[in-house]
């Protein structure tokens, strides 16, 4: 007898995000972890080569901009959406999940930092994302962001 388990709170999780769970949920961890450890620079170059192929000019440093607690809402929404542009449009796996990590980054400022929820999808579904990120981020500016906005997603942000 198969039983189906469903929750409303994770039935619209990408792929990606229930094998994160799922990794979570096990305490596997992926192999070779060291030769796994992220990269900023890596990150950084993989945005800069998919913004200039989308005629974004040299965007430079577009991690450090949104993760900055100064950078403004609107920057933080422009930043969301080239993400969004890039991941639909990158060549391959690294420079998609670069361009995801840009798109989680953005939103997670914003929500951190300026309290605003900038993402069409609610805040307590990232809360999954943002845990996996924190742990692929320990030690890291990244990390702290993350670990930050799974702490407040719990607390509902007032509508406008």
């Amino acid at each position: 007898m198969t039983r189906k388990w469903t929750n409303s709170r994770f039935e619209s999780l990408t792929g990606s995000q229930v094998k994160a769970l799922l990794r979570v949920a096990s305490g596997a961890r992926p192999p070779s972890e060291e030769a796994q450890k992220p990269d900023v620079a890596e990150v950084e170059q993989l945005l800069g080569e998919m913004s200039r192929v989308h005629g974004e000019g040299a965007n430079t440093g577009l991690l450090e901009v949104a993760m900055a607690a100064g950078t403004a809402v609107s920057e933080l929404v422009r930043i969301k959406d080239l993400a969004k542009v890039l991941i639909e449009g990158a060549p391959d796996n690294r420079h998609r999940e670069a361009a995801r990590l840009l798109y989680h980054v953005a939103v997670a400022t914003a929500f951190v930092h300026h309290g605003k929820s900038i993402s069409g999808r609610p805040m307590l579904k990232q809360q999954v994302v943002y845990e996996q990120l924190t742990m692929t981020w320990t030690g890291h500016a990244i990390g702290r962001l993350f670990r930050e906005a799974a702490a407040r997603v719990s607390t509902p942000i007032p509508p406008e």
